[in-house]
């Protein structure tokens, strides 16, 4: 049986509050675009329906830097990545990151996780569900968490299978100098 909810929450909360004090901008983002840029592999296309009915479709995102987290309510470093996505969503919203957070677990279970994680964190970037895994397959997903994230043209930029610290200097120093290209 798995960690119970409320647990992970305050696990989870406990993570933004230590996040949350790391500096907005690292003054070392780079000024030179990536010359390796146009060889990145394209993304897979998708469209995944949030926990509200809404969609999301990844074409009609070109343009935004989208960070693509495939996640499941029983694994814990999934839900301390979260408020780490928060965070990033809080700083970097403006230049253009759009945080795409997937919950993998069955319908039921994953819409009412995800509805009450996201009302307790009070986290303002949607929330998705896969239950199916349609995305997860096109993304060959065999773990969670898996992240990638998307350059403005589509181009998968980079990727991590595994808990990852997404707010460590250099993830965030590659999420900014994506933030920087056209």
């Amino acid at each position: 049986m798995g960690v119970p909810l409320l647990g992970l929450f305050v696990l989870a909360a406990t993570a933004l509050i230590i996040l949350s004090q790391t500096p907005d901008r690292l003054p070392h983002a780079s000024t030179e675009p990536d010359p390796m840029a146009s060889e990145r592999a394209p993304a897979p296309d998708f469209v995944v329906k949030a926990v509200d009915g809404s969609g999301f479709v990844m074409s009609e995102n070109r343009g935004k830097v989208l960070l693509v987290s495939f996640w499941a309510t029983e694994c814990a470093t999934c839900l301390i990545e979260i408020p780490a996505f928060s965070e990033l969503h809080r700083r970097y919203k403006k230049e253009g990151l759009e945080i795409v957070a997937i919950n993998l677990d069955a319908v039921d279970a994953g819409n009412k996780a995800t509805e009450e994680m996201w009302q307790r964190g009070k986290f303002e970037f949607n929330a998705y569900v896969d239950p199916d895994k349609v995305v997860a397959k096109a993304f060959n997903i065999e773990t969670v968490p898996s992240g990638f994230v998307i350059d403005r043209q589509g181009r998968m930029a980079f990727n991590s299978y595994g808990a990852n610290d997404w707010l460590a200097p250099e993830t965030a120093r590659l999420i900014e100098d994506l933030l920087l290209e056209e």
